[in-house]
């Protein structure tokens, strides 16, 4: 035969082609076909027998391809749709994400279908009630197949039957034609032998009932299925609980939940008995087991339920200073209901402890740092101006200026005036500042410190007051009778009993309790004591003060450089409102060694503040010389019978009122448990003891003579120069002081704290004398220098012995010296005019004396006009001073007149009668000079 004479026809059928020129590849293009249709009719022979077996299994394995190419087709997917609800399968896939490997494990016509990943994945939100319609749907769909099953059998029935009679007689005959010798293969080389047809055979049995696999696992499935489904509808309560917990959930219905989680412990319990089966493990052990999705839905169940407990437990344990037993109850009272591992009641006792103690710690943690920078702020920025040439009301950098104010802080209209309670408390109130802004702002970080502490130890009042409930029972009543209440509801009195062990506290746990309360007590001590008993030098350290000075920087708690103004405005505020909170938490009786820390405590912050108002006091005092401006502040009547108006400085007033004021700030610390209500017979604070009032009396006597201190200072500027209004002002200060001010102040001390200062023979008062006689003396000897300067001059300059004259006029030395006593007269009369009586007798006195020994080296060397002129000179003097000449002074001018007469009594008289005219006339002439005499 020709090679190249065959036609394209022929070329085609012999290669199989639908093509010369295929485009793809050779299998697409390919017409091959295996028709079985003719092997219908042909009884297999030795001939064609492998032939037909041949063609058998090509067509199977090109019906395999196909099918698997097909179904990777998104064309052929397109088509396939969801068994449970008809929705087409491939946009659902898409939308999910599922890559293109893995579609095939979701469609149930393929062979890699996985039903666990098509529930799990595609209808993981279905409901029960969406998973039985789509049983339904299911149910109608193999029914429908099941018909079209059973055609098909039918159908091909013959067909099958046919098929396997043929391969019955292939194999009968390769089984009678070969035998499986060695020999025998040989003679048929190329041959099929009877084991490779074996295995040919297998192969093909294997691709038909791959084929029918899918015939029989649908069967299967439909048997699964209706029971599956039967076990659902049965128990549809039980698997409706998943959705009504979420329900509940979501409406944020807690109670109902609660109620709904006790009705499914039932059902569980209940489903375990009725579905459970009796099997052996791998043990050998005979167990019940239960169906694999009722677990599944109790994990579910427990799952949504255990949210709901964290839930609920975070609520419990977030701590909320304004929680009441009406949100924290309910809430123990659910997780009791949710079946907890951990006592509830105790979890929220200790959570609510150690916030307390954390929050203590932080407070004082934060407020000291702050306190400290304020403090490093005041010592770096603050100008010390200590000379007493720079005339400022400021010491070592304290502020003393706003004494000069001090009226203004207690009257401000005159019903306070006329109320001294009133009036003391008025300093609280005051808007102005009482010191310098940077150290009022320290102030007020102090105070920013103590009420943090004083809302934490409220908070902890009330708080206890729920431990002490707990630890009384108060509060488990109140859960068991609202448990029985739920319980006979939900119709199950039983379960109060599982809340026993939660809600019977033991004795371990209420000593726990107990000790804790009292550690939170003993850290406040602890917090405190560092606090009120650091110097401040010490506090920046957080160590206390090693050893006391009595100087204002022991007292850590009050700011450097304050004055004793706003030591009086802020202590209390800081002091009573602890003496408060700390009786409150003694007085909840959390143990008797609590109740000794709290007395401890109060007694030493009474001590120490009472202690920081007086050294403050005392140094403030002793340098009050500094306010002094030397103006009359006001005009006092004398005490004594003549009734003499006098002026004062300010400064008397500040000292009475601000002794006044700490007096009464002192006694209201020292009697603080009388604003404090004794609960339960305790009373950390009590009356002050003798050894504290002794205290207090001895500081008291100690800041009076501070005040005497501060005047001897001023003193001492002008004593170089006495005579001048300042020590005018400083004598009738002292004079007011002493009849006034300081009796004042006694009379209130006493009445503050039932004493009897007054009544004692103080040292004080002989002191205060001593300094009125030392500057009065100081200020005569200087008058007394200045007299005997003026007479020494004027007089020597006359020659007494040859002095003559014609007029005889009251010479210069008796003017100028009586004109000094007038300035003296005029300085005192505007100021202090009760000492013009006693400056006029000493000098009158001091001039007497001095013209009388002046005169002694003359007698019996006076000329006659030298006589006359004595004699004018004296009488004139003693007639210029009228009322106010003194008797000693007119003796010692007698006695010098008649020295220069030299006894002669009646000579002297007749030479003062002779002379009076002349007198008269010099009177006439100087009556206006000399008024302030008359």
């Amino acid at each position: 035969m020709d090679p190249f004479g065959a036609s394209e026809e022929q070329l085609l059928e012999f290669y199989h082609l639908k093509t010369l020129e295929p485009h793809t590849s050779w299998k697409q293009d390919s017409s091959l076909d295996f028709n079985l249709e003719r092997w219908q009719n042909v009884s297999p022979d030795a001939d064609n027998s492998y032939d037909i077996l041949k063609d058998l299994l090509y067509q199977q394995q090109q019906t395999y391809e196909r099918e698997v190419a097909m179904n990777m087709n998104d064309a052929a997917m397109s088509n396939v749709a969801d068994p449970l609800n008809n929705k087409m399968m491939l946009p659902l896939l898409n939308k999910l994400h599922i890559p293109q490997k893995e579609k095939l494990k979701y469609l149930v016509n393929t062979k890699k279908f996985n039903v666990k990943m098509f529930l799990k994945d595609i209808h993981n939100k279905d409901s029960f009630d969406d998973l039985s319609r789509s049983l339904d749907i299911l149910d109608k769909t193999l029914e429908s197949q099941s018909e079209e099953l059973k055609d098909l059998v039918q159908n091909n029935f013959t067909k099958y039957v046919r098929i396997k009679n043929r391969l019955d007689q292939i194999y009968e005959q390769f089984s009678m034609r070969y035998t499986p010798t060695t020999e025998a293969l040989d003679n048929n080389r190329g041959q099929l032998d009877v084991n490779e047809l074996g295995e040919k055979v297998d192969d093909a049995i294997r691709a038909t009932t791959l084929k029918l696999k899918p015939l029989l696992e649908t069967n299967r499935k439909i048997n699964n299925y209706q029971a599956t489904r039967n076990f659902i509808e049965e128990n549809k309560e039980y698997f409706n609980l998943t959705k009504k917990l979420k329900r509940c959930l979501d409406k944020k219905d807690y109670s109902s939940l609660i109620i709904e989680y006790s009705k499914a412990k039932e059902l569980h319990n209940q489903l375990i008995l009725d579905a459970a089966v009796t099997e052996k493990n791998e043990s050998g052990q005979i167990v019940n087991r239960v169906p694999k999705v009722v677990d599944k839905v109790w994990d579910e169940v427990e799952r949504i339920v255990d949210n709901y407990r964290q839930y609920t437990w975070k609520m419990l344990l977030s701590p909320d200073e304004e929680e009441s037993q009406n949100s924290f109850l309910p809430l123990i009272s659910k997780l009791l209901d949710l079946t907890v591992d951990k006592n509830p009641i105790m979890a929220w006792l200790t959570v609510h402890l150690d916030h307390f103690e954390k929050r203590l710690q932080d407070v004082s943690s934060q407020m000291l740092n702050k306190i400290v920078k304020a403090q490093n702020n005041i010592l770096q920025n603050k100008v010390e101006t200590d000379s007493d040439e720079q005339q400022t009301a400021s010491i070592k950098g304290v502020d003393l200026s706003y004494y000069l104010s001090i009226g203004r802080f207690f009257h401000d209209n005159t019903e306070l005036k006329s109320n001294d309670e009133l009036a003391f408390r008025t300093l609280s109130a005051f808007q102005g500042l009482t010191d310098s802004p940077v150290v009022v702002e320290m102030w007020l970080l102090f105070l920013r410190y103590i009420n943090s502490l004083e809302k934490l130890c409220m908070k902890f009042v009330e708080f206890w007051e729920h431990v002490q409930n707990f630890l009384d029972g108060v509060y488990q009543i109140t859960l068991i009778n609202d448990k029985k209440k739920d319980n006979i509801l939900v119709g199950d009195l039983k379960t109060i009993d599982g809340h026993k062990q939660f809600l019977q506290l033991e004795k371990e746990q209420i000593k726990h309790l107990r000790n804790r309360g009292e550690h939170f007590v003993n850290m406040l001590s602890n917090q405190l004591t560092l606090f009120f008993m650091s110097s401040q030098d010490s506090l920046s350290g957080g160590a206390m003060i090693s050893k006391e000075t009595g100087l204002p920087s022991d007292y850590g708690f009050t700011p450097p450089m304050t004055n004793g103004l706003s030591c009086l405005r802020y202590l209390p505020k800081m002091v009573e409102p602890l003496l408060k909170s700390v009786t409150k938490l003694a007085q909840l009786g959390i143990s008797s060694k609590a109740l000794e820390i709290s007395r401890k405590l109060v007694s030493m912050i009474t001590d120490r503040s009472v202690g920081a108002i007086a050294a403050t006091k005392l140094r403030d005092t002793a340098n009050f010389y500094k306010l002094e401006d030397w103006k009359v502040y006001e005009t006092v009547t004398e005490a004594n019978k003549n009734k003499l108006e006098y002026g004062v400085t300010q400064f008397p007033e500040i000292v009475r009122v601000f002794q006044e004021y700490s007096i009464q700030t002192t006694r209201d610390l020292l009697f603080a448990f009388e604003k404090l209500p004794v609960f339960n017979g305790i009373s950390i604070v009590t009356y002050p003891s003798k050894r504290s009032l002794t205290a207090v009396e001895i500081q008291q006597l100690i800041s009076m003579e501070a005040v005497l201190e501060a005047i001897l200072k001023n003193a001492a500027k002008d004593k170089d120069n006495p005579r001048n209004s300042h020590t005018i002002l400083t004598l009738t200060n002292l004079q007011y002081i002493r009849e006034t001010t300081f009796p004042q102040i006694l009379q209130y001390f006493d009445e503050a704290f039932e004493w009897n200062l007054r009544e004692k023979k103080l040292e004080l008062f002989s002191l205060l004398s001593k300094m009125e006689s030392s500057i009065f003396g100081n200020y005569l000897s200087d008058l007394k220098i200045n007299i005997r300067d003026v007479l020494e001059k004027k007089f020597h300059e006359i020659s007494w012995a040859t002095y003559t004259s014609n007029s005889f006029r009251a010479h210069d030395y008796v003017i100028e010296v009586l004109m000094l006593l007038v300035t003296i007269h005029s300085e005192c009369f505007r100021i202090g005019p009760q000492l013009i009586e006693k400056v006029l007798k000493e000098t009158q006195i001091f001039i007497a004396k001095f013209l009388f020994e002046s005169f002694k080296p003359y007698i019996g060397n006076l000329s006659s006009d030298g006589l006359l002129q004595v004699t004018v000179d004296l009488q004139f003097f003693q007639r210029v001073l009228g009322k106010l000449l003194e008797r000693d002074t007119e003796v010692t001018i007698t006695a010098c007149l008649q020295n220069c007469f030299q006894n002669n009594v009646e000579r002297m008289q007749r030479c003062i009668k002779e002379t009076e005219p002349i007198v008269s006339s010099n009177l006439a002439r100087t009556s206006i000079q000399f008024a302030a005499f008359k």
